[in-house]
């Protein structure tokens, strides 16, 4: 009797574990973007008060200029490699889901 009873409650343990574990699972899959749009905005205006600066004091040569456009464009590329990290199963970048579904696999087993 209390054997068929701690079995129960055993089982009881598991199917909670599992439930927890798919609701975990599934709001890391469905999270969107956890940088809020303010911060973005502080950036940009930020970065845009530098390069004006700089280029307020630099001279008006070609390499200067070259400079600035390249040095802008790694920035942007930057700052989108992590605006699109933030939402990792969408996007042109891309993590595999199909560890997260053989791990799913062998702990529903």
């Amino acid at each position: 009797m209390i054997a068929g009873s701690a079995s129960a409650i055993l089982e009881d343990i598991r199917q909670q574990y599992r439930s927890l574990i798919e609701q975990r699972w599934r709001i890391v899959e469905q999270s969107e973007g956890a940088i809020p749009g303010p911060l973005i905005g502080m950036l940009v205006a930020w970065l845009t008060l530098i390069f004006a600066s700089f280029g307020y004091r630099a001279p008006s040569n070609s390499m200067v200029v070259g400079m600035f456009v390249a040095s802008s464009l790694l920035i942007a590329a930057s700052v989108y490699l992590v605006l699109d990290m933030e939402i990792p199963f969408h996007g042109p970048i891309q993590i595999s889901d199909e560890p997260l579904r053989r791990t799913l696999a062998v702990i529903q087993l």
